[in-house]
């Protein structure tokens, strides 16, 4: 059976401007894939592609096999999707909208409701009376109302308070339980590593990076303060991956990279008063993989095909 996705060189070029350069990435079946990247990056490029909205330069992108540019209507009826930036008839309401999306992909009239409630999306205001946060619940709604198989979001959370966001992500675990694939682009680090089993990042429209979440952070840095209740002994915190950056008695502050159990076996036979653990946030993770370059836009000139970073993949 083929991937669910899969992009092989998939380049595009809007004549002298990058879009994305030379992607390879396979997404599993019944897998939650995150594809991150500050803004600018390529990933709405990389999903016009996939979606058959736009046609590559170069390379190809497939859903099962089928080839996403000359067999879009066909696929169209296999998924369903939600744009970065969605457009509804505004004099509508969000009832009327959520029902005329549905009957488009032959869904009952409601079969939104259960969705629109648990979003506390009141259905009865036009659109174009909804706050920014609400019309993106409805383009959630209408992604998540279906059955198709492959669900492609592009920032679908962009807008959604906390607890909106969590259920979100909620509606995402629902998905990957029921089997559906979902490829899911995004530069929020924390939706990213609560909704997905593998991510790949996005530089300047090329890819630096595929791993499973798990790969991702543990190979990251972490800061952590201590506060004993008496001084460590030399050698206490001499493990692997650990760095004493300080040390004035009671108070430690190391650095861990990688795999923090070691550390934390260690701090068992220690009577700690105090812990503070930073984590590494979307900022800390594009440093390390944009260090000496500036992120750029979409519409930046760049350097031709087969220059830059290599690809590193960790399954």
């Amino acid at each position: 059976m083929p991937d669910a996705i899969e992009l092989r060189g998939l380049t595009r070029w809007y004549g002298k401007r990058r879009g994305v350069l030379d992607l390879d990435v396979a997404v599993h079946e019944g897998e939650v894939f995150g594809f991150l990247g500050p803004n600018g990056a390529g990933k709405t490029t990389t999903i016009r592609m996939l979606l058959g909205l736009i046609r590559p330069s170069a390379g190809t992108a497939t859903i099962w096999g089928l080839d996403a540019w000359r067999e879009a209507p066909e696929l169209h009826r296999r998924l369903a999707c939600l744009g970065s930036d969605p457009g509804y008839l505004g004099g509508l309401t969000a009832a009327q909208t959520l029902d005329y999306l549905g009957a488009l992909r032959g869904l009952p009239a409601g079969s939104w409701r259960a969705l629109a409630e648990r979003l506390e999306l009141d259905p009865g205001v036009a659109v174009k009376k909804l706050s920014r946060g609400n019309r993106q619940k409805v383009g959630v709604v209408q992604a998540f109302m279906g059955a198709e198989p492959l669900l492609v979001m592009d920032e679908p959370s962009t807008g959604l308070d906390p607890l909106m966001q969590r259920e979100f992500l909620a509606m995402v675990a629902e998905a990957r339980a029921a089997g559906r694939t979902v490829f899911l682009s995004s530069h929020n680090l924390t939706e990213v590593e609560r909704a997905c089993d593998r991510v790949a990042i996005i530089r300047e429209g090329r890819l630096v990076k595929v791993a499973t979440v798990a790969a991702l952070l543990g190979d990251h840095t972490r800061s952590i303060n201590l506060v004993l209740d008496r001084p460590a002994e030399d050698g206490t915190f001499d493990l692997p991956g650990v760095t004493v950056l300080s040390s004035t008695g009671q108070d430690v502050h190391v650095m861990v990279r990688g795999d923090v159990n070691p550390l934390l076996r260690r701090l068992a036979g220690l009577e700690v008063r105090d812990i503070a653990i930073s984590t590494p946030d979307v900022e800390d993770l594009f440093f390390r993989y944009y260090e000496g370059t500036v992120a750029g836009s979409e519409g930046r000139a760049a350097d031709p095909p087969g220059a830059g970073t290599a690809l590193e993949v960790s399954r």
